[in-house]
């Protein structure tokens, strides 16, 4: 595991998040899309966390969406006036 090791710890050096944390997050991440982790290229990481970010933006707008109570659409010429 070599290269996808070397791969893991320069991302998880990068994020500044917990290195043991985010090295696990991304060997699953791998491993879902059924990749080897001995076999790992740089381009295969880039669409394992593109997918991982488009995944995570999405839930963060369906809770973002779910939160707001629109009680009754708004025409955007009327935006700011009461």
């Amino acid at each position: 595991m070599g290269m996808a090791n070397q791969l893991f710890k320069d991302v998880a050096k990068a994020t500044g998040l917990p290195q043991e944390l985010i090295t696990k997050e991304l060997a699953q991440l791998v491993s879902n899309k059924g990749i080897e982790n001995d076999n790992l290229t740089l381009d295969e990481l880039r669409l394992v966390m593109a997918d991982y970010l488009r995944e995570v933006i999405l839930q963060a707008k369906n809770k973002l969406e779910d939160g707001i109570d629109i009680e009754e659409e708004v025409a955007p010429e009327d935006l700011g006036r009461e």
